[in-house]
């Protein structure tokens, strides 16, 4: 009998300690278990996409910066190419951009016409050229250049002292005769110019007949009786 009592007193205790470690392990935080895949994703996450407080802001880019970079190239084509004092065709020429040459812009006017370049015959000195000529070739974004200023032009004019009316080429203006002042005085563009007599009927933009007039800024040039030099003033106030 008392060994009974004993059997069941032994299995009684191994009951209760069965039943303590099942508890302990239920109680068993799942922290221990490092979550590694979301840690992983966390971390790719953040450094791909940072946290900004407020909207975005696209960096600017200034003008200045772009410009530095821009590289535009004006090849001369077709013949030569004037470069000239000041951004326009009534500035004088001051070289030529020879057929086949090139040249790098270092700006550009208001317009986006013109080119700034040096002059490749006058070391360390520029001028301007245009794009809007059949002899301009243009490689790059002339846009990208900074705007450069230049001076006034001074006008030149072309004034008629004779009795004929005189055509200019090569523009084929005709300039009235000295009575029908003032529209006897037409204002030119700086340049190489052949004046014939347009009433004899002869003229000819490829006669090499005629007064050859190098006109520049500032300038009046007189064409006087019969289109010969300037050996005949026009009347007095004109």
């Amino acid at each position: 009998m008392h060994w009974l009592v004993l059997v069941v007193l032994t299995l009684s205790i191994f009951a209760c300690g069965l039943t303590t470690q099942t508890s302990n392990a239920g109680n068993t935080p799942r922290a221990t278990v490092p979550p590694v895949v979301e840690a992983t994703a966390t971390a790719i996450q953040s450094t791909l996409i940072p946290t900004i407080a407020g909207p975005l802001i696209q960096p600017t880019i200034p003008a200045s910066a772009t410009s530095m970079t821009a590289s535009v190239t004006i090849t001369a084509i077709n013949g030569n190419l004037y470069i000239r004092r000041g951004s326009g065709s009534d500035f004088n020429p001051v070289g030529a951009l020879l057929k086949g040459e090139s040249a790098i812009a270092s700006g550009r006017d208001i317009l986006d016409e013109w080119l700034y370049i040096p002059i490749p015959s006058e070391a360390g000195k520029s001028g301007w050229v245009s794009m809007q000529t059949i002899y301009s070739s243009i490689n790059g974004r002339p846009m990208d250049l900074p705007v450069v200023d230049s001076d006034l032009a001074v006008p030149a004019f072309i004034q008629n002292c004779s009795t004929h009316n005189m055509i200019v080429w090569p523009s084929g203006v005709i300039i009235p005769p000295v009575y029908q002042f003032p529209d006897n005085i037409i204002q030119f563009d700086p340049g190489d110019y052949s004046v014939q007599d347009y009433d004899n009927g002869k003229s000819n933009p490829n006669s090499d007949q005629g007064i050859a007039v190098d006109l520049r800024e500032g300038e009046q040039y007189r064409i006087t009786a019969m289109g010969t030099a300037a050996q005949h003033k026009c009347p007095e106030g004109q």
